[in-house]
């Protein structure tokens, strides 16, 4: 069974979130939501994290956690655990309350941190609960969007410095900022190996970390966050090939594009095999024929004439 790679630093930055088991409701009370914010403010003292935003919603929540030390484990395990064993004597409930443990994305600060919070605050309106953010008292915008003094841990100098420089209307800065993100598109659409948000620079980093972490029993696609995306194959490999983007799947359009898509799908992108038989409408056996001849043929350089080109990819 695979387990969850954690990867952990002064000054990381984390996407949290945790869901209920089953049909189940995190929060079924406002007596619920009060004691899990006790719970997340003793955390954030304990192990001095800044939290940059929050959102409860009934079966799930979402944090936004960057980290002085490297300890998020250690806390979002204990405030999971406090969490659960008193909602289950209050509430009767038998069994687990999560859905699993929780899971993170751990994300660029400059890059994306401002758009990851302003995404978080604006799931209740996502989910139809509200149809106006300042209508959900259970996050951290109004707190921001009009300068409530509660919760005093919330972290909320750096948002609102990065929004506007003049500090005479940071609040109403961030108001249209979250505002003009209703119908944005989703941070998650440029997710890396479904736990990486950032450039290249960024993934790169975090790959020489994680060669230094214990790796059994980890997904591969995890342990290097800087593989490209299939896009990335896919315009490289057209670029180099003076063949349009859109016909590199289509194995009779140009032969060569063709196997040296599939080919880098599966080495460089390392999408499982039936995926990229599926994208390219062959049999899985025809990808790997095709795997094999071009490293009997010496690699993607010796096989293409424009092969150095995607070296890089390698």
């Amino acid at each position: 069974m695979s387990r969850p790679l954690r990867i952990e630093y002064p000054g990381a930055v984390y996407h949290v979130t945790a869901r209920a088991n089953g049909r189940e409701q995190l929060f079924t009370h406002i007596d619920d939501g009060s004691y899990f914010i006790e719970l997340l403010a003793r955390e954030i003292a304990q192990h001095k994290w800044l939290c940059h935003a929050y959102c409860l919603l009934e079966d799930h929540y979402h944090l936004v956690i960057e980290t002085t030390e490297a300890n998020l484990g250690r806390g979002m395990g204990r405030l999971n655990m406090a969490y659960s064993q008193w909602f289950g004597r209050k509430h009767d409930l038998r069994g687990h309350l999560f859905h699993g443990r929780y899971k993170s994305i751990i994300l660029q600060k400059e890059r994306h941190l401002l758009e990851v919070c302003r995404h978080v605050v604006l799931n209740p309106v996502r989910v139809q609960a509200i149809n106006r953010t300042d209508h959900w008292k259970w996050s951290s915008y109004r707190p921001l969007a009009f300068e409530e003094p509660e919760p005093k841990w919330l972290h909320r100098d750096w948002l609102l410095e990065h929004l506007a420089s003049d500090s005479s209307d940071r609040a109403g800065a961030w108001r249209n900022y979250v505002e003009g993100g209703i119908n944005a598109s989703s941070p998650w659409e440029n997710l890396r190996a479904g736990h990486y948000l950032g450039d290249e620079a960024f993934l790169k980093d975090i790959t020489d970390r994680i060669r230094h972490l214990p790796l059994d029993q980890v997904p591969a696609k995890i342990i290097n966050p800087a593989r490209p995306t299939a896009e990335k194959v896919l315009q490289t490999v057209a670029a180099a090939s003076g063949t349009s983007q859109d016909l590199l799947l289509d194995r009779k359009a140009n032969p060569e594009a063709f196997q040296a898509a599939v080919y880098l799908l599966r080495r460089a992108s390392n999408l499982p095999l039936r995926e990229v038989a599926e994208l390219a409408d062959v049999s899985q056996g025809r990808i790997s024929q095709i795997q094999r001849k071009i490293e009997d043929n010496g690699g993607i350089s010796a096989s293409f004439p424009w092969g150095n080109d995607l070296t890089g990819l390698l």
